[in-house]
């Protein structure tokens, strides 16, 4: 294939870059492709068989939510750690990544039910959920909580991002913490046990 290098290493690029922000006009220049639009019709290629999964941003202002950088996610964590070339496991975006493949199973659709957020005081949030006009859920990943800094910062995005969404429900998936929080619609779960109550229908 004429441009196959290229498509190899746009592939490693999103292998090595799962969960983090990304526009096509700044891999454009990263990789020294000839176009953004090259870039776009690439990564539709690494989408389409579901090896790849591109987060938009959510805005009320469709505009911006075009405009906005996406995060990529990987088809299996398996994947990740058999070809990204990290030096070290990362297992906070690990983890992100398993609960946005989680997502995908329970049926929730990157840029129709699902996307990331960024609030007015550009604090950002890993998920929300909706269905139709309505939030259902709000939910922030973070592998481990234990310093209370780190446990401020997420509970205060969560909220900000529920309050300007109207979520029904915010929820804070930790890999091993269980919290009692004096807020009925927040909930701090480890993720094993989310992964074991699937609430949608």
């Amino acid at each position: 294939m004429r441009y196959a290098q290229q498509i190899y290493d746009l592939a490693g690029y999103f292998l090595n870059n799962y969960t983090n922000p990304f526009t096509f006009s700044g891999l454009r220049q990263i990789l020294e492709f000839n176009s953004v639009a090259t870039v776009q019709k690439f990564a539709g290629y690494l989408e389409e068989p579901y090896l790849f999964f591109f987060l938009p941003r959510f805005s009320n202002k469709l505009k911006e939510q075009q405009k906005a950088a996406r995060k990529v996610y990987v088809v299996d964590n398996g994947f990740i750690r058999a070809r990204s070339r990290e030096l070290s496991p990362n297992r906070g975006r690990l983890l992100e990544n398993m609960v946005f493949i989680e997502l995908i199973r329970r049926g929730y659709r990157p840029g129709i039910d699902l996307f990331y957020f960024k609030t007015r005081n550009d604090r950002e949030v890993d998920f929300i959920c909706r269905r139709e006009a309505v939030t259902e859920s709000v939910i922030q990943v973070c592998y481990d909580i234990s310093e209370p800094k780190t446990l401020d910062r997420e509970i205060s995005a969560l909220k900000e991002a529920g309050n300007e969404l109207h979520a029904k429900e915010m929820i804070l998936l930790t890999w091993q913490s269980e919290e009692p929080i004096n807020n009925e619609a927040l909930q701090i779960i480890p993720v094993g046990k989310w992964l074991m109550n699937d609430k949608r229908e």
